[in-house]
C-alpha cells in the first residue's frame, strides 16, 4: 500500500498520519498492536523521516502509545479514558446539533434525511449500521458550519472508533438509534436547536452507557 500523491504543499507526514488514522478507526490495527517505523515505511512506501513523524503525532494525539520495552504501539483504551471520549464527544454532538438546527439549508436537510432512509431501510449488522452512523453524524457536523467542531469531531470519531473495535458485534443499535437519529433530525428541520441539542444529549448518553458496559464487561 502506498500513500495517496499529498496536495501541493501538504507534508508526506500528513499523509502518513491521516492513513494511520483511518486504519484505527475502521479497526485494521488492534490494541496493543506494535506499529514501527520499518512497518510504516513498508506498507506505505515512504522514508523514515515522515514515518518517525507521523508516529510522533499519533502518541501525543493518544492514539498510539509506547510499550514497556519503549516501542510504538496502538493504544489500548481503558474504562477512564473512554468516559474521557465519551464526555467530548457528548459535548461536541450536541454542540454541533444546535448550530446545525440554526444554519441547516434545505439541501442540507435533503442530505441529511437521505442518509436517514438508508437506515430506515434497515441494516442486518453493525457493520453495516456503523458507516451510516457515522455519515449522518459527519453529516450535521458539516451543517454546524463550525471548523473547530469538524476537527474535534473528527479525531473523537477515530477514539471512538478504538472503543467500537473492543465490542464490535455486541452493540444493540436497532433497539433505539433509528427512533433517536429520526428525533435529531426532526429537530433540525423545525430548526429547534434546544430540541436538537436535547435529542442529540438523550442518543449520545444512550450509547455511551451501552459502549461502556461492554467495556467493563470485557475487562472483568
Amino acid at each position: 500500500m502506498t500513500v495517496d500523491a499529498p496536495k501541493p504543499d501538504v507534508p508526506l507526514s500528513d499523509v502518513v498520519y491521516a492513513q494511520v488514522r483511518d486504519l484505527l478507526r475502521e479497526g485494521e490495527l488492534a490494541p496493543g498492536q506494535r506499529l514501527s517505523e520499518a512497518e510504516l515505511c513498508d506498507r506505505f512506501q515512504v522514508s523514515r523521516t515522515p514515518a518517525r513523524e507521523a508516529i510522533h503525532r499519533l502518541i501525543n494525539e493518544g492514539f498510539l502509545a509506547v510499550n514497556a520495552s519503549g516501542r510504538p504501539c496502538v493504544a489500548e483504551i481503558d474504562i477512564g479514558a473512554a468516559e474521557e471520549i465519551y464526555d467530548m464527544r457528548e459535548a461536541v454532538e450536541c454542540l454541533a446539533a444546535r448550530l446545525a438546527a440554526k444554519k441547516a439549508t434545505t439541501e442540507d436537510l435533503i442530505d441529511l434525511r437521505a442518509i436517514l432512509n438508508e437506515q430506515r431501510h434497515g441494516v442486518s449488522s453493525e457493520s453495516e449500521f456503523l458507516p451510516i452512523n457515522d455519515r449522518f453524524h459527519g453529516c450535521i457536523y458539516r451543517i454546524s458550519g463550525n471548523r473547530y467542531v469538524q476537527r474535534t469531531a473528527s479525531n473523537l470519531l477515530v477514539s471512538a472508533a478504538m472503543i467500537r473495535g473492543t465490542t464490535h458485534g455486541k452493540y444493540d443499535f436497532e433497539s433505539f438509534s433509528l427512533r433517536e437519529h429520526e428525533e435529531i433530525y426532526q429537530a433540525i428541520e423545525d430548526g429547534d436547536s434546544a430540541a436538537a441539542e436535547a435529542a442529540m444529549r438523550r442518543h449520545t448518553r444512550h450509547g455511551r452507557f451501552q459502549r461502556i458496559a461492554l467495556l467493563t464487561r470485557r475487562q472483568d
